[in-house]
């Protein structure tokens, strides 16, 4: 037994990175963009921005039809633990007229340096773990107000530099998205309101050495909600919320099923589209213990540049070194 393999996964899931205890790559539930972060983790129903390929391809098609976007996220992962745990994410948004809007990303685990050693305790070196996953979208309307959005990725997760702990697999991403018409229905006072939902990581197990028995993708169903009661060039508010449910154990029983999920609420209120300010609530009992608690995050935009930043709660018992971890992202627009 490689016991650095083991100090992979004790990590991993005190974490409660891992949300269901047989899902492979569990780094691929870790949600990305400080904007969206900063709201409770809630953007389902929104996805307006260089997240949209991870959140909901279907808001490809109502990305800025004037704009490229780029968004890089960097995390330093449970820093309480180790200094070489850190998350990267890169997205990409355009829109291309008559057809719709193209995206897609780039994600990167460090995993760290990991200790090989005998059963017997004698130290053979160290080896490197890590994960890699792109993924390319594409989001149409199909009718007014409603898009749909399809995204195909590949997966390769290097726990181990032999071939058992070396694993493949692909995906695929579905997404729908409709803004309510509240002019038809003689509510355009009201404000706007979208829904949305998307499943993600739908695909074969990961394969490892050609085993891909016990490893499947984390797939993941996601419903979202977004209120919009005032947008204007000095000031414009967003409230949003999110429901997401693991697919992975769906056999344990409709009971534990409805008490495992996750939830989270937040709002965005810019001013001048110049600074923003987010707050939100998550709530996640998927993990092997609950994460809850209040999340922060603030925005400035300037010339084109949008720097966010966010603050999230961690497991109770990682805590001793403070009770958020944060995460930071710059978007560019051109």
């Amino acid at each position: 037994m490689k016991n650095g393999l083991l100090f992979i996964v004790l990590i991993l899931a005190m974490a409660s990175i891992s949300h269901a205890s047989t899902a492979s790559v569990i780094w691929m539930t870790i949600t990305p963009g400080a904007r969206p972060n900063g709201m409770g983790e809630a953007f389902t129903a929104l996805a307006d921005d260089a997240t949209a390929s991870y959140w909901n391809p279907a808001g490809l098609a109502f990305v800025d039809t004037t704009k490229q976007e780029l968004t890089l996220q960097h995390s330093n992962w449970l820093p309480q633990l180790a200094d070489d745990l850190y998350y990267e994410f890169l997205g990409y948004a355009t829109r291309i007229d008559g057809w719709g809007g193209v995206g897609g990303n780039i994600t990167f685990m460090s995993m760290g340096e990991q200790l090989e050693t005998t059963e017997q305790g004698q130290e053979l070196g160290t080896f490197y773990s890590y994960g890699v996953a792109l993924t390319g979208s594409f989001g149409t309307e199909v009718a007014p107000g409603v898009s749909v959005g399809l995204g195909l990725k590949f997966i390769y997760d290097h726990l181990y530099y032999q071939d058992s702990g070396k694993g493949t697999s692909f995906g695929a991403d579905f997404g729908v998205l409709y803004h309510i018409p509240m002019e038809e229905l003689g509510l355009e006072s009201a404000g706007r309101v979208n829904v949305g939902a998307s499943l993600s990581n739908l695909g074969p197990n990961m394969s490892y050495g050609g085993n891909s028995e016990n490893n499947p993708l984390p797939r993941t169903i996601r419903m979202g909600l977004a209120y919009i009661p005032f947008d204007s060039h000095l000031s414009r508010l967003r409230c949003t919320a999110d429901y997401s449910k693991l697919l992975t154990n769906v056999d344990e029983g409709m009971s534990i099923e409805f008490n495992e999920n996750k939830w989270g609420a937040g709002a965005e209120f810019w001013y001048y589209d110049l600074l923003a300010l987010r707050a939100g609530y998550i709530h996640d009992t998927e993990g092997i213990s609950t994460i809850q608690g209040p999340t922060f995050g603030a925005g400035l935009q300037y010339a084109g540049f949008q720097l966010d930043m966010a603050f999230i709660p961690v497991e109770k018992n990682l805590q001793g070194s403070g009770k958020y971890n944060s995460k930071y992202s710059l978007s560019v627009r051109f």
